[in-house]
């Protein structure tokens, strides 16, 4: 008996070791919410991510109490009446700069309806999406790996986008923190009956907080340089990335003006 009852007693110690480390790992992540703010912290790198979720934008990335996020606004409330370029807004249906005011797919035209007033200006540039409020909350998670926040928008629900982008479709953003690390990951369903066109991209504003720009040294994975005229629109051509920068995995910020 003494022997059945010593092998359960390691049996309940051994649990209870697994279920405390189980419950140490996950604590060190955490996604807290507050109205339509969430909160992604990893503890043991010291670092916060602050989301609003109905702009689908983290506007503050804090790490070891330094933002590294520029934030023009006040307060957060400014923020929210005022959504835009800032923290890390999603440039779409289409980014960068087009060369007129309208684009092309599956062979046919699009012109844009300028008096929408959603698309401006002779080089339409960043899409119309950053400054949206519609986006609506999936989940906010954590588990012993890490902490995310989804959210979700569907834009084939507005008409005035779609008069634009007359391509039904949904978009799913997740901010996920781990090891230290913000990762954006955009999940887009083409719910029309033609292949979708996607030229989406992000706009990270980032600050130095402890160094000049003079100090710093990039690694530059692209393998290829687009030449881009005057107007800053690419021109079709290209040239190998490593006749631009002399060495990709040093190249020194203060020596160029990068778009």
């Amino acid at each position: 008996m003494k022997h059945h009852y010593w092998a359960f007693g390691l049996t309940v110690v051994a649990v209870f070791l697994s279920v405390a480390a189980d419950a140490q790992a996950q604590a060190r992540y955490t996604a807290k919410q507050t109205g339509d703010i969430v909160q992604l912290r990893d503890s043991r790198t010291d670092t916060t991510v602050s989301v609003m979720t109905t702009v689908s934008n983290a506007y503050e990335m804090v790490v070891k109490g330094q933002n590294v996020l520029r934030m023009p606004f006040a307060t957060v409330d400014d923020f929210r009446a005022r959504p835009g370029l800032n923290g890390i807004p999603l440039l779409a249906p289409f980014a960068n700069r087009l060369d007129e005011q309208a684009f092309y797919a599956n062979g046919k035209k699009y012109n844009f309806d300028m008096e929408l007033g959603n698309v401006r200006g002779a080089i339409p540039i960043h899409g119309f999406l950053s400054n949206t409020k519609d986006w609506k909350l999936v989940e906010a998670k954590a588990d012993g790996k890490s902490a995310w926040v989804t959210s979700r928008l569907d834009f084939y629900r507005n008409p005035q986008w779609m008069k634009q982008f007359p391509f039904a479709h949904t978009l799913e953003m997740t901010y996920r923190l781990a090891d230290g690390v913000l990762e954006v990951k955009t999940v887009i369903e083409n719910l029309s009956v033609e292949p979708m066109p996607v030229a989406i991209g992000f706009h990270p504003y980032f600050q130095l907080t402890d160094s000049t720009r003079e100090d710093w040294v990039l690694s530059i994975g692209a393998k290829a340089h687009w030449l881009l005229a005057d107007n800053k629109i690419p021109t079709g051509e290209t040239e190998p990335a490593d006749k631009f920068f002399p060495d990709r995995k040093a190249v020194p910020l203060k020596d160029f003006d990068l778009d």
